[in-house]
């Protein structure tokens, strides 16, 4: 048993000129990252969605928080692509 606790966390949302009002979109997207990390069911901490409003509708952002299993703790996540939020 871990003496710690350890978490971690990725947000994405829709480049805001290219569809950031699609949420079916951003959830596939959600599902293909989580899938490629390879988060596992008993390690999902949480999962949120939010929108923020724009002139052009809803701009969805989804933030995914996971706590990876002892043997993950060290796992190096940098060649992950890293999720950015563009803003004009």
């Amino acid at each position: 048993m871990a003496e710690y606790w350890t978490s971690r966390h990725f947000s994405l949302s829709n480049p805001r000129d290219d569809g950031s009002s699609d949420l079916p979109r951003l959830l596939r997207r959600l599902a293909d990252r989580v899938e490629g990390i390879g988060i596992a069911p008993t390690e999902l901490l949480d999962v949120t969605i939010s929108q923020d409003t724009t002139e052009d509708g809803p701009w969805w952002t989804t933030t995914v928080y996971w706590s990876p299993d002892d043997d993950d703790a060290g796992e190096d996540l940098d060649g992950m692509e890293e999720p950015r939020r563009q803003r004009d």
